[in-house]
């Protein structure tokens, strides 16, 4: 077969470090629900790939990429990648995890034990100006950034969605965070505080696809 003919081969879904996880991702990569992976292994890096005919697109690809990166998520600390990192074989994985080694290493280390979880507040109740609601929003914000690795706001000054903000919070500390959150909710009744997660960490990475077709960020 030509390289032409080929097709697209490997869908990336995320850089773990080699071997640190690899009982706790083997334990995954056969379980007979069409989620099933392997290791293309480089040096102190892995890549998670799947096979593909067709470059994803459809829904049901980024569903399943989606409940990918959730399940090594919850065995290994992870780099998750954007639905579209693909690549024609294990060999161009491999020139992919040699070109970005030292911002992958970096991330992992900076990601190392953590959830990402998203935090949207909003108005609940009339009475109150939206100045401040808003001042309401980032007081919470600001709050509660004490207790993250890292934050960062998404996005601010809708007129139902006061502030959406993400949060990297250690694992062993997400169950708090949310009771924190409803603290601060019970303090506020005038607004409404919803988290989601938690997440790989999409919104405090940026992988480059270097050696890799060019990918627009989907989130799952």
């Amino acid at each position: 077969m030509s390289d032409d003919d080929a097709g697209p081969g490997l869908s990336i879904h995320a850089v773990v470090r080699n071997r640190v996880s690899e009982r706790a991702l083997d334990a995954v990569q056969g379980m007979g629900d069409g989620l099933e992976y392997r290791l293309v292994e480089y040096g102190a890096l892995a890549a998670v790939v799947t096979d593909v005919d067709d470059p994803p697109a459809a829904p049901e690809v980024l569903w399943r990429h989606g409940r990918i990166v959730a399940r090594l998520l919850r065995r290994s600390s992870i780099v998750p990648l954007p639905l579209g990192f693909v690549a024609r074989d294990e060999e161009v994985v491999r020139v992919f995890l040699e070109g970005q080694r030292v911002p992958l290493l970096e991330a992992l280390e900076y990601l190392e034990d953590g959830y990402e979880l998203r935090l949207h507040i909003s108005a609940r109740t009339a009475g109150h100006s939206e100045d401040q609601l808003r001042t309401v929003a980032h007081h919470v914000y600001e709050q509660l950034q004490h207790q993250a690795r890292a934050a960062r706001i998404l996005s601010e000054g809708g007129s139902e969605r006061l502030l959406s903000a993400a949060f990297l919070i250690p694992r062993s500390e997400w169950i708090r965070f949310v009771e924190q959150v409803s603290d601060w909710e019970g303090r506020y009744p005038a607004v409404r505080m919803d988290v989601t997660g938690p997440w790989a960490a999409w919104d405090f990475i940026h992988v480059m696809p270097a050696g890799l077709p060019a990918t627009t960020r989907e989130d799952p």
